[in-house]
């Protein structure tokens, strides 16, 4: 380990750079939640992705099955499953809904909105 403007180097394994590649990739997609401060629109996109993603653990569906059913590409799919709204449009996501038949209510409480403003 050395230091040299404020910065500290630490030597790693091989290993260790694999993995700090792949978190750093595309690959690694965690789950995203909307903020406090989320428009209406990204939550009502999250709600929508939960919709299906509760869908998917309940009939114990892999990414690939999910894919498969809605006619997307795994990728789609796994930002599907983890919330990553900015990928579909509210559109899309209401006719992936609609192809897998599940029941959803969308609520709009504009006076919660104005709170937070």
């Amino acid at each position: 380990m050395k230091g040299d403007n404020n910065q500290i180097e630490f030597s790693t394994s091989d290993k260790e750079e694999e993995i700090f590649r792949w978190v750093e990739s595309d690959e690694c997609l965690g789950n995203w939640i909307p903020s406090e401060e989320a428009t209406i629109l990204e939550k009502t996109k999250y709600q929508f992705c939960q919709s299906i993603t509760q869908y998917a653990l309940k009939n114990n569906l892999s990414e690939e099955e999910v894919a498969e059913r809605l006619r997307l590409n795994k990728s789609a799919a796994t930002k599907l499953l983890r919330g990553w709204t900015e990928a579909f449009a509210l559109d899309s996501l209401i006719s992936y809904v609609e192809k897998l038949h599940l029941p959803v209510e969308v609520k709009v409480n504009w006076e919660e909105k104005r709170q937070l403003t």
